[in-house]
């Protein structure tokens, strides 16, 4: 028989990040369950996986049944999600969905923001853990929205942020989730063309000649058109533009494509910086003064030497248009999205081909 003076908190989370956080929250749980709950009792705590639907519209007090497997007749007195999907109530991003008669909640990491995501999902999933337990009303209530399905009925509740400012913390914590600074480590074929297109630019004499004519304009615009070059590419030859044929599934989709264009353009400025900083090094070990003096007017200068970096860097992006082509399907989407973006297009295509 379970004990009655012990509570078993279950924390269940997507894949990857959503994981990692819920498994720290547990270590902590306890604790901070005795501080926030005004009920005294013992506090156990459970975290593992738990794959909902790739539906981003699933209803909170559904979630009960994914659980029913793991713990035949509801053996648990809380139960929380945590996933790294986006859920919306019309067009207003959701925080969290309680529904107290199932003993269940769940928490949209994305609409935390982009900033202290791992202490602000803490304090969310204790609140919601008091909340569905006891019915302390959760902190984070003042900054957002009630919405019930039932006027009357308090049981069932949904936060939702309204507002430019929900909107823009969801699309920040969107990309957050899929965490574009790994997509220039990702792609290992797109990388390679960088470098071999950068280190061939270096060593040339015709690229010298070409920086010594461009001033910081031109050399800004290159850098935008190669940056601009190997973000299309990406977009454009491995398909990861959504083009949804129905109306509500064009607004959703505008928000996943704003967030692959933002996740794209973050890792491949990130791709620009490391290739840039990596030149700028071997740049002046590479081009010694008297090599420059004999095809150039002028010796070695700390100024044509950040110049010829920018440029070949700028080339080099352009080399890694070419090799992106060369990526694998499969491993832009991995470095692209986050683990339930990609289970939310796959069952996508998975629906348009059955």
């Amino acid at each position: 028989m379970a004990d009655q003076n012990v509570v078993r908190v279950v924390l269940r989370a997507d894949p990857g990040l959503p994981l990692e956080i819920v498994r720290q929250i547990a270590e902590t749980l306890p604790d901070d369950m005795r501080k926030r709950s005004a009920v005294q009792v013992e506090w156990e705590a459970d975290a593992g996986p738990g794959t909902l639907s790739a539906d981003e519209q699933v209803e909170a007090e559904h979630l009960a049944d994914v659980l029913a497997d793991q713990f035949p007749g509801g053996a648990y007195d809380v139960a929380v999600f945590v996933t790294d999907l986006p859920r919306r109530y019309r067009t207003q991003p959701i925080l969290a969905e309680v529904s107290r008669p199932e003993k269940v909640a769940l928490l949209s990491l994305p609409a935390l923001g982009w900033s202290h995501r791992p202490s602000r999902a803490r304090r969310g999933v204790v609140d919601l853990v008091a909340l569905v337990h006891d019915g302390t009303p959760p902190r984070f209530a003042r900054e957002y929205t009630v919405h019930r399905a039932d006027p009357e009925e308090r049981s069932e509740q949904r936060f939702v942020t309204p507002g430019l400012l929900g909107r823009l913390r969801l699309l920040s914590g969107m990309i957050r989730a899929n965490r574009p600074w790994r997509l220039f480590t990702g792609l290992s074929k797109a990388l390679a063309g960088v470098l071999a297109t950068a280190a061939f630019a270096v060593v040339n004499v015709t690229v010298w000649k070409i920086t010594d004519t461009l001033g910081p304009i031109r050399q800004a615009v290159l850098a935008v058109l190669a940056v601009a070059a190997l973000l299309a590419w990406l977009i454009i030859d491995h398909e990861l533009w959504e083009r949804p044929d129905d109306v509500i599934s064009r607004q959703r989709a505008r928000l996943y494509n704003a967030v692959t264009l933002a996740t794209l353009l973050i890792g491949v400025l990130c791709l620009y910086g490391a290739v840039f900083a990596l030149t700028i090094v071997l740049v002046p070990v590479l081009l010694t003064g008297e090599a420059l003096a004999s095809s150039l007017d002028h010796g070695a200068e700390w100024g044509f030497y950040l110049s010829i970096a920018w440029l070949t860097t700028s080339m080099g992006m352009a080399g890694g248009a070419l090799g992106s082509g060369l990526e694998d399907e499969s491993a832009v989407r991995d470095t692209a999205y986050g683990v339930r973006q990609r289970s939310r297009l796959e069952q996508q295509r998975k629906h348009r081909t059955s």
